[in-house]
């Protein structure tokens, strides 16, 4: 499967901070302003809440959209549409989040256990201390904190990033199955999902998938520079000739990387998460076939990439060249279309408190 149909992601809302007595680094309990509950939805017996610290991390990355980097914009009559537009993202995102805690419940894996608090003690340990696959702060702990907020998060909204990425896991491997023909091992398992080769060829063939390439950028490169090259490279004669060109410029120079460039991949609505790759989405379902996008900003928990990518003809021999590809594909969009049920269904128990509706927005900011 290629590397960016497995990309597993993380983002959340906090419900309870780590409580292990073992851990390295003690948590950072937050303060009674960032614990205020704005939102409260409750299904199938479970309540799940929109504090303010959450909100107030998704209100801050997306704000600059609408304010332009000032603040005095919200307490004006101009900024009613988008306070509602902002707001309906924001909700929109928590409940990604929510869904997938609630699926991962329903499957069988509480991501309040002991065994999901290990492995988010293991993450922050990791982050401060680094490791072989993740650079860290050198056991810095003020330092991570401090990316953090930088990151307009706090410990407690960092933690479920951890939480519900540990339960999105789960979620897959249920629906997908552990199953590998590159490592076979005795505790494999088929996922729960059925479907039948027609099922994929169909999906492949209709307008529910599209296949693009994918340029990502070094999260090191300016924003200018990166428009740049994205510039140089549309300038190219054809489509074949720009995508050659832009492996040169990939942040990535494996084989896979290049593939994602010069094959593309095909994705489906639901394939990719929403809470990093919306603008991916869109962009990729609404270009024409051989058109570049502007460079999307893509931010997880990990990085901030520049990404670009041009849309491709699907055709019959990139169908049966890539067909397990395709299928990986097929399956993460089934996926996402069931945790797009959930997120429908507990949007439609929410409520609001009077700490939302008297919410000022000009005055959100980290404390």
């Amino acid at each position: 499967m290629k590397k960016i149909l497995s990309v597993i992601l993380i983002l959340t809302v906090i419900l309870s901070a780590v409580s292990c007595s073992d851990a390295k680094y003690e948590p950072i309990p937050s303060t009674e302003e960032e614990s205020r509950v704005l939102m409260a939805f409750n299904f199938e017996g479970e309540e799940y809440e929109l504090k303010y610290e959450l909100y107030r991390a998704l209100f801050l990355n997306h704000s600059r959209n609408y304010d332009g980097g000032d603040a005095s914009f919200w307490s004006t009559d101009a900024a009613n549409k988008a306070k509602e537009e902002i707001n309906k993202k924001i909700v929109d995102l928590a409940l990604d989040i929510f869904s997938v805690l609630h699926l991962s419940k329903k499957i069988g894996y509480d991501p309040y256990s002991n065994d999901a608090e290990e492995k988010i003690n293991e993450y922050i340990v990791q982050s401060v201390d680094g490791s072989e696959t993740v650079v860290g702060f050198g056991g810095d702990y003020d330092a991570y904190l401090k990316y953090l907020r930088d990151m307009n998060l706090n410990y407690s909204v960092q933690v479920l990033l951890y939480r519900y990425s540990i339960a999105y896991d789960k979620v897959i491997e249920y629906y997908r199955g552990s199953a590998s023909a590159d490592a076979p091992n005795p505790d494999m398992q088929d996922g729960a999902l059925e479907y039948k080769k027609s099922d994929v060829e169909n999906f492949y063939n209709g307008n529910d998938s599209v296949r693009i390439s994918i340029i990502v950028f070094s999260e090191y490169m300016t924003l200018d520079k990166v428009k740049e090259r994205r510039d140089a490279i549309v300038s190219k004669s054809g489509v074949e000739e720009a995508l050659n060109y832009a492996v040169s410029f990939a942040a990535d120079t494996s084989e896979d990387a290049s593939s994602d460039i010069l094959d593309g991949v095909v994705i489906g609505k639901n394939s990719m998460d929403s809470n990093y790759y919306s603008e991916v989405i869109d962009q990729a379902f609404s270009l024409e076939i051989g058109e570049f996008s502007p460079v999307i900003s893509v931010s997880t928990a990990k990085s901030t990439e520049y990404w670009v990518i041009c849309k491709r003809e699907k055709t019959s021999g990139y169908l049966s060249d890539n067909f397990d590809d395709i299928k990986d594909a097929y399956v993460s969009d089934r996926i996402g279309e069931i945790i797009a049920n959930a997120k429908d269904a507990i949007g439609k128990t929410a409520s609001k408190t009077d700490a939302f509706i008297n919410l000022d927005y000009s005055n959100i900011k980290m404390s």
